[in-house]
């Protein structure tokens, strides 16, 4: 075969392999762009799935009856709950015992619960009505930002008393992560039937008292002061709190004779709140 013949014959040749390994690759990526992207496998992060229980023993000092000059030691239990990887909320000791249905961007509110002690007839109460153990139970709001809290408790006693209650309050706290203090006002409010429940007395109990004349209580603010708040904690589960407050009952509560001649219109409050919490695992809802 004559030599431009064959060159000719060649370079068609290699132009033909050119051509077809182009239509393979272009056919190739056709197919890829047309054939759907696999799917990725999911990588899960191990959730964090639990609770967070805090247990805490409260031993308060605290008035032995409301308008009492004397105070008394009065030990009670008391437990919480968060999930795990949620920071710890603010409190104080004072709280209701209550938990939220609402919580969102620092506001919480949701049902909550108190009790008051016995009245009986001592410390200068002889002959005067007896108040049973009160079971308060209603709702409260609060809004927390990162070093300050306002709070507002509305209670209606179910016994004891069987009155209307409410609680305002505010705080302001901070610390170092392991000592932190705080302190905020206070301010007390109750109805006509937790008046007369405490403050009130009827002629015929002024007689048999015979220290106190008769008197008429009626509702509205009962009492304003503060409280302040000193917690250290030990480590991430164990932490120790002491507080202390002053209220001074007002308006129609702190003019009755019960405070005055028998009491004290100033009610001091101490205590020393011991805290531990414990993890439980495995479950969430």
């Amino acid at each position: 075969m004559p030599l431009p013949r064959a060159a000719t014959i060649g370079l068609f040749a290699c132009l033909g392999l050119a051509g077809a390994a182009s239509f393979a690759q272009a056919e190739t990526a056709a197919r890829a762009e047309e054939a759907p992207a696999p799917t990725p496998v999911p990588t899960f992060a191990a959730a964090e799935q639990g609770w967070i229980v805090t247990v805490r023993a409260i031993g308060a000092l605290a008035p032995s009856f409301p308008g009492s000059a004397k105070l008394r030691p009065y030990p009670f239990p008391s437990i919480s709950f968060r999930r795990i990887g949620e920071p710890e909320l603010f409190s104080t000791p004072d709280d209701g015992f209550g938990f939220a249905i609402i919580d969102s961007n620092g506001f919480r509110a949701g049902p909550v619960a108190n009790f008051v002690f016995k009245r009986g007839q001592r410390d200068g109460l002889y002959g005067l009505r007896t108040v049973e153990l009160t079971h308060e139970i209603g709702g409260f709001a609060e809004y927390q930002t990162e070093h300050f809290r306002t709070r507002a408790e509305l209670r209606q006693g179910i016994d004891g008393h069987n009155g209307f209650v409410a609680s305002l309050g505010a705080d302001i706290f901070g610390g170092d992560g392991r000592a932190s203090l705080s302190f905020g006002p206070r301010l007390s409010l109750g109805d006509n039937r937790y008046a007369n429940a405490y403050f009130s007395v009827s002629p015929l109990e002024s007689l048999a008292n015979g220290r106190i004349e008769p008197y008429e209580a009626n509702g509205g603010f009962t009492a304003a002061g503060g409280l302040a708040t000193f917690r250290y904690d030990f480590s991430k589960d164990a932490n120790a709190t002491i507080y202390g407050g002053l209220q001074r009952l007002t308006g129609s509560v702190g003019s009755s004779p019960i405070p005055n001649d028998i009491g004290s219109r100033n009610q001091f409050t101490a205590g020393l709140s011991i805290a531990r919490s414990f993890e439980i695992r495995g479950f969430a809802w």
